[in-house]
């Protein structure tokens, strides 16, 4: 059900980035269980990455697009500078990411080669999957990023 799930919020996310439409056709709150009324106008905008969820990385903006990361699921869109690494650490919550810009180089603890999240890639990792990387150099790295859980960040060690 939660593959179902993040399949309708996913094809929504991807629908706002082709069209630029934030109807609430086209919002992803399927993934979150949550529904917005159609009257219901939601806004956010970027942010200087203090805290939760950059964790004080320079180079990282994100928009909070739905839930409260303290509470429960959660949606965001993380915006990195190119060549931005981001250290090795985990979450307790499965995270599913798709790429809207930019090429980032995401390692995750088992594989050897990095995976390349580009514009319509899809990457998921199970809870306390160990990953760290970077936004390749030439053009900041735009992400979407499903936590199915509280968000919570535990730093590791490779």
């Amino acid at each position: 059900m939660v593959k179902k799930m993040f399949m309708v919020a996913s094809a929504a996310v991807l629908a706002v980035i082709a069209t630029g439409s934030t109807s609430s056709a086209a919002v992803p709150a399927a993934a979150s269980g949550t529904s917005i009324a159609s009257d219901e106008v939601i806004y956010h905008h970027h942010r200087p990455g203090v805290g939760s969820p950059c964790e004080g990385l320079a180079g990282c903006t994100y928009v909070q697009l739905k839930g409260d990361p303290k509470e429960g699921p959660s949606e965001a869109v993380f915006t990195l500078k190119a060549g931005t690494p981001f250290p090795p650490h985990w979450h307790t919550s499965p995270e599913h990411v798709v790429g809207v810009s930019g090429t980032m180089l995401w390692h995750v603890e088992g594989r050897k080669k990095p995976y390349r999240v580009g514009a319509g890639d899809f990457l998921y990792y199970p809870s306390k999957a160990v990953h760290w990387g970077r936004c390749a150099p030439g053009a900041d790295c735009t992400y979407y990023v499903f936590d199915e859980l509280p968000y919570d960040f535990h730093e590791a060690g490779r």
